[in-house]
């Protein structure tokens, strides 16, 4: 599944320098924002202690803005803190500044974000760029997906296979673009922001490899750094429930659910071949997009001894049946998980998102989890020439 639009700032922030020795330190933030007459105007601080990207906002100070959009935000912080100046009418409108001192002044606009004017210093143009290198490519990656999603029938196996390895370059460009950064930046908040744009699910070996230069001579008594251990903590408890729950190497579970027309289809009905159990529905804009690579798996190795078996999870029959035939799911092997009931497959296959799917060699025995497009093709490629 991508997952490419987790960039957490849409704009710009700033940031606190650390403190002095001894305690709080004060700080002003003052500016004219041009649009923002009598406008409630507030500053907040950010944290991160969500594994998934998402921050978290305190408010330290809030103000509203003179009858010409000059405003003055005060304060105390304990530490350098990621923060930015919300404008609570317009709330993708930031600033980012590394502060070297306690007074700083900035200047925007309601109408237009990028009439921007602000007192920071270098790092805080290095930072600045790179969140607007983010935007862009974020942009850049969202237009050109859909573009592939919507014109994939048409097109054809071929040519959409050349559009998603486009795509999947162009996210594997924005990925490496990230860790660049956070190797090279020196600032720890620096590294944080670029760390929080990195997937705790696709990225972690890559989180973990910049956890462990920064914790080991980090400021403990930092939030930002024990966020960091800690999020590092739950996700490899994570990864290890999740090692204890994987299916691999362990016989299939049967499955017994109606297909589009009523009647009854198990699993393991479908004897001797290389199966595909996929859980998806029609409304997952991702099962959605790896469709096509099923489509094309499918075509390719149906007749040497690979099947596809799909449950979905749809609560509408017709969106159900609607999505096979747009997409073009020839295979046989479709069912629709009932809401009534229970021991629903999704649940004894531990199915918390989807797209979701499972591979059984003609044994029965699941051998991998969640492969797709190339991936998917070489494992099945491998299992019907015996190398299972």
């Amino acid at each position: 599944m991508r997952i490419y639009n987790k960039i957490i700032f849409l704009s710009l922030v700033f940031l606190f320098p650390a403190c002095n020795e001894g305690g709080n330190r004060k700080f002003k933030v003052s500016g004219v924002i041009e649009g923002a007459a009598n406008q409630p105007i507030l500053i907040e601080t950010m944290s991160f202690p969500n594994m998934n990207g998402q921050p978290l906002f305190t408010t330290i100070d809030t103000t509203t803005a003179d009858a010409d959009g000059a405003f003055e935000l005060t304060g105390n912080l304990k530490e350098r803190s990621i923060s930015r100046v919300k404008l609570v009418n317009r709330p993708d409108i930031y600033f980012l500044l590394n502060l070297k001192h306690e007074s700083v002044e900035v200047s925007g606009s309601m109408i237009d974000p990028e009439k921007q004017s602000i007192s920071g210093s270098a790092a805080t143009d290095v930072l600045n760029s790179f969140i607007k290198e983010l935007r862009y490519r974020n942009i850049e990656i969202v237009e050109f997906d859909n573009q592939v999603l919507s014109q994939s029938q048409a097109l054809g196996d071929s040519l959409t296979a050349i559009m998603e390895q486009r795509l999947d370059g162009m996210i594997d460009g924005y990925y490496d673009f990230v860790v660049q950064f956070a190797d090279t930046t020196q600032i720890l908040t620096n590294k944080i922001v670029a760390m929080e744009n990195l997937l705790y699910e696709v990225h972690f070996d890559l989180i973990l490899q910049q956890a462990d230069k920064i914790l080991p001579t980090a400021d403990t008594t930092s939030v930002y750094v024990q966020e960091l251990a800690a999020k590092v903590n739950r996700y490899k408890a994570v990864q290890e429930q999740q090692a204890a729950a994987s299916f691999i190497g362990k016989h299939y579970t049967d499955i017994n659910l109606p297909n589009q027309q009523g009647s009854i289809l198990k699993l393991s009905d479908v004897q001797g071949k290389v199966i595909l159990l996929d859980f998806w529905a029609s409304w997952c804009r991702p099962c959605r997009q790896e469709n096509p690579n099923l489509v094309r798996t499918y075509n390719t190795y149906k007749s040497k001894g690979f099947e596809i078996f799909s449950v979905s999870l749809d609560e509408n029959a017709e969106d159900w049946k609607k999505a096979v035939v747009d997409d073009g799911l020839v295979w046989p092997w479709h069912v629709m998980q009932q809401k009534e009931g229970t021991n629903h497959p999704s649940d004894i296959y531990n199915v918390n998102a989807i797209p979701a799917s499972f591979l059984i060699n003609s044994q029965g025995i699941i051998v991998a989890e969640n492969l797709r497009g190339e991936e998917l093709e070489k494992a099945v490629a491998g299992l019907l020439a015996g190398d299972n």
